[in-house]
Order: C-alpha cells, then structure tokens, then sequence
C-alpha cells in the first residue's frame, strides 16, 4: 500500500503547514498560557502556532494528547507536554488554590 494509504487507513490526516501560518497570522496573543491539542500527531501545527508568540513575558506551554505512539514519541520532542493515550482517556481539572 502507498504512503498515503497506508495514512488513510491509520486515520492520520496532518494539519498543512501552510493552514498553520494561516492561524498564527489570525491568532493575537496577549500573555503567557497552556495550549492544549487533543489530537496532535505529531505536534507541529501546536510547535508551529506557539513559536512565534515564545518571549521572556510570554511564556506558551503546549500540551499534546496522541494516540499513535510513534507520532508520539516526535511530538514528545518538540512539544512540552505528552501524553500517549485516546482522548476519551483524558480527565481535564482546574487546581485552584483557595
């Protein structure tokens, strides 16, 4: 089967790069925060949108959950957090300190 197919039936359609320099022109940021993509792959669309807005005042942790774990593992490597899991296995809690 060819590359592509071998995409198709894994169910892994990457984000282009070009859709993501589309969103960071969009995208104003005002401020450091947490960034989360349920559905990473391989986490460059998150590392592409974060990079621009990384200064010493704003500071953009990204979060990534993939369930493929080769894609994974190269998202692990650019991203700051990983998780390797479905999405459905994700509890998402606020701590705040009263």
């Amino acid at each position: 089967m060819s590359h592509v197919g071998n995409k198709i039936r894994a169910g892994f359609f990457a984000t282009p790069m070009k859709q993501g320099e589309y969103l960071t022109q969009l995208l104003e940021v005002e401020g450091s925060g947490v960034w989360l993509d349920p559905t990473c792959g391989e986490g460059e669309i998150l590392n592409q949108l974060a990079t621009p807005f990384q200064t010493e005042d704003c500071r953009i942790s990204t979060y990534g959950v993939e369930l493929d774990k080769a894609r994974a593992e190269k998202a692990e490597t650019i991203l700051t957090h990983l998780i390797n899991a479905p999405i459905e296995s994700m509890v998402i809690v606020r701590n705040v300190l009263l």
